[in-house]
């Protein structure tokens, strides 16, 4: 153990403890800053323990209240608390560093767990491993605002008209309903076969324009995945890409497109055998600001818990990536499995559809259905629905065009009321993002008025 570590912390802990005794009114912030884990000396927890009942039995605790409270045989230590802390003026700067300094002495024993375990074997080391990462992502502090500081925050943030970065998907219909910031978990489920990697790329490419975003896939590989990038991008034959039957005009397009393909900041990751917290402790070293995992039910549990079942396993994992982007800011977008529908049954999901565990559905701030349109073209046909959106309107449904042959997802509007003749069929918009195209009504519409 680093003997400047220690030091550091048993410093830190003095000068929080020695502000608490002499000033009560620095016990209410520090108390909510703090907690009895930050506090690495038994006898220091203890004292900050008993200021803690004291107050939330509403009374102001003072030196002689404390020692009551642990026994009457602490006079001695608390004088010298509050001898080497003159004043509690930096109360809030000491916290902060005791905060960091015990998360360095914990990390520092973790280090030295680490190096016995990795002694032992290769799961012992990465349950140690797993507790490193938990604790270097672990929040600060409690957040407490009462309903006066939220009002005068709310005027604050409105009045400066600047609008939240929400994470754009690339649809305007999308973009107008939901609104993802930092942090959230999305999810999009679809039933195998539905296009729900083709569609998570395209959402990924194109938030990997503003973004850092990395794709961790336990399917697939990045050439698989790369190939379908530059389907989307180039619009030539995804056939033509998989069979190498490329020809120099082919290439010519393809070099046409190299900037618009190598420069967002996207990345593929193989997470084949990695648990969330692995893919935690990756997204935080390569500062990803989405996460896109390909897909949910593939990511192993946590080690250390063996014989878990797929509905405990599953559940376990959304929880963990929901905590991800709880505790980091990073957003994610996981998806999902849905079950099969009975045959003879409408094969529209709902939000009991999610594969082997229900916690999904509780978890996601959003959630997307991907399914074929029943009654139209299996191949090309898609709905995507808003399943759950915890910040906006949900089931709403837009009916999407599936090139599988460009590996392309574009948005067809509904068609007009019969009803109303003098209403004109809408025309299409443009995107700002060309793999989003709104489809016009043509003779090409794959969707046409019945």
């Amino acid at each position: 153990m680093s003997a400047l570590v220690t030091e550091l912390a048993m410093e830190a802990q003095v000068n929080v403890l020695g502000a608490m005794l002499i000033d009560p009114e620095a016990v209410g912030p520090l108390l909510h800053r703090l907690t009895a884990e930050d506090f690495i000396e038994g006898r220091y927890r203890n004292i900050f323990q008993a200021i803690k009942r004291l107050r939330g039995q509403g009374k102001d605790p003072d030196p002689l209240m404390v020692n009551d409270a642990l026994g009457g045989n602490c006079r001695q230590i608390l004088a010298e608390l509050m001898e080497v802390t003159p004043t509690s003026a930096n109360a809030e700067e000491y916290a902060a560093i005791l905060h960091r300094a015990a998360l360095q002495y914990r990390l520092s024993e973790l280090g030295e767990q680490l190096a016995e375990a990795a002694a032992s074997g290769l799961d012992e080391a990465r349950a140690v491993a797993d507790k490193i990462t938990a604790l270097a992502c672990e929040k600060p502090g409690v957040r407490i605002m009462d309903l006066r500081q939220c009002y005068e925050e709310f005027l604050d943030r409105h009045s400066e008209g600047k609008r939240p970065a929400y994470f754009t998907w690339g649809i305007p219909a999308l973009d107008e309903r939901i609104y993802v910031e930092p942090g959230d978990f999305i999810v999009l489920g679809g039933y195998p076969s539905a296009g729900k990697t083709a569609l998570a790329l395209q959402m990924a490419f194109h938030i990997a324009e503003k973004k850092r975003v990395g794709y961790f896939y336990y399917e697939n590989n990045d050439k698989k995945l790369f190939d379908r990038l530059v389907s989307l991008k180039t619009k030539i034959s995804f056939g033509k890409i998989k069979r190498f039957d490329l020809r120099e005009e082919d290439f010519r397009q393809i070099v046409s497109v190299q900037n618009a393909l190598t420069a967002p900041s996207l990345e593929f990751v193989d997470a084949s055998g990695m648990t969330a917290a692995d893919v935690r402790a990756l997204a935080l070293g390569r500062r990803y600001e989405l996460v896109a995992v390909d897909y949910l039910q593939k990511i192993p549990g946590s080690r250390g818990r063996r014989g878990l079942n797929d509905f405990e396993r599953v559940s376990e994992v959304s929880e963990d990536l929901q905590s991800l982007g709880r505790q980091t800011g990073t957003a994610v977008l996981a998806l999902s499995q849905l079950t099969r529908p009975e045959k003879g049954k409408a094969p529209e999901p709902g939000m009991h559809s999610f594969r082997q565990s229900g916690q999904i559905e509780q978890d996601a701030d959003v959630a997307l259905l991907l399914y074929k349109e029943a009654g139209k073209d299996p191949k090309t046909a898609r709905v995507l629905k808003i399943g759950k959106n915890k910040e906006g309107e949900a089931n709403f449904a837009m009916r999407m065009y599936f090139d599988g042959d460009t590996q392309t997802f574009s948005r067809v509007f509904p068609a007009p009321q019969k009803d109303d003749p003098g209403k004109r069929r809408q025309k299409a918009q443009a995107s700002f993002w060309d793999g989003w195209q709104e489809l016009p009504d043509d003779g090409d519409n794959p969707f046409p008025e019945e």
